[in-house]
């Protein structure tokens, strides 16, 4: 039987049905799982770390907020929780279409002990690099909030493989200028090379939508 993956081993039990949530709560538990359990939606959207590595085990129907209701609140805060659903044989259809959407998995009720811990095994793995990626997002685009909107322009303009002669005359500025906001996007962005800094960008959508540049 597999254990906890060290490291990474918080899960969220979220299901209205008090004896599957104990039972999911014991077995976890029992293998060194960093366990929090809640009876609805609302009472984990309250208390839980949604920007932190993890996994919700999660029922699909649920009073109040339901469990794809719940899902969806975390594809739109761009949370790293991988989500595995437990479903009932007729919730399928609508745990499958959560799956289209990024859930990591959907188990069949009453859950197999052994198939539980795999698939929650993978789901924080998922997790964990999910949660990596979103910090090097959340890393380059405050680094880009802290370039000039001129300093943007002439990235843009790098990026998309311009010379500095080109650069220079679509910016109207010399190319003396060009090198020198080429040198302080650089420090900003902490990169040494155009590489490295083609490298940061590929964490983000291009052109980003940047926060605003700190003061």
């Amino acid at each position: 039987m597999m254990h906890a993956v060290e490291g990474l081993s918080r899960v969220y039990v979220v299901d209205d049905d008090g004896v599957a949530r104990e039972a999911y709560r014991a077995l976890l538990q029992s293998l060194g799982y960093q366990i929090e359990d809640y009876a609805d939606a609302e009472s984990f959207l309250a208390s839980a770390d949604l920007d932190a590595a993890g996994c919700v085990v999660l029922d699909v129907n649920m009073p109040g907020i339901s469990g794809t209701e719940l899902h969806e609140r975390l594809r739109q805060a761009a949370s790293p929780l991988s989500v595995v659903f437990v479903t009932a044989h007729g919730d399928v259809p609508s745990a499958v279409a959560s799956m289209q959407r990024g859930a990591a998995s959907y188990l069949l009720k009453p859950v197999r002990e052994q198939q539980l811990i795999d698939v929650v095994n993978r789901a924080l793995r998922r997790s964990a690099a999910d949660a990596v990626e979103g910090h090097a997002r959340r890393t380059v685009l405050a680094r880009l909030g802290r370039l000039t909107p001129r300093e943007q322009e002439v990235l843009k303009q790098l990026v998309e493989g311009e010379h500095y002669d080109r650069v220079s005359a679509t910016l109207g500025i010399t190319k003396r200028t060009v090198e020198a906001h080429r040198r302080r996007i650089m420090e900003k962005m902490g990169a040494r090379t155009l590489p490295q800094l083609l490298q940061q960008l590929a964490h983000i959508a291009w052109p980003p939508r940047v926060p605003p540049r700190e003061r």
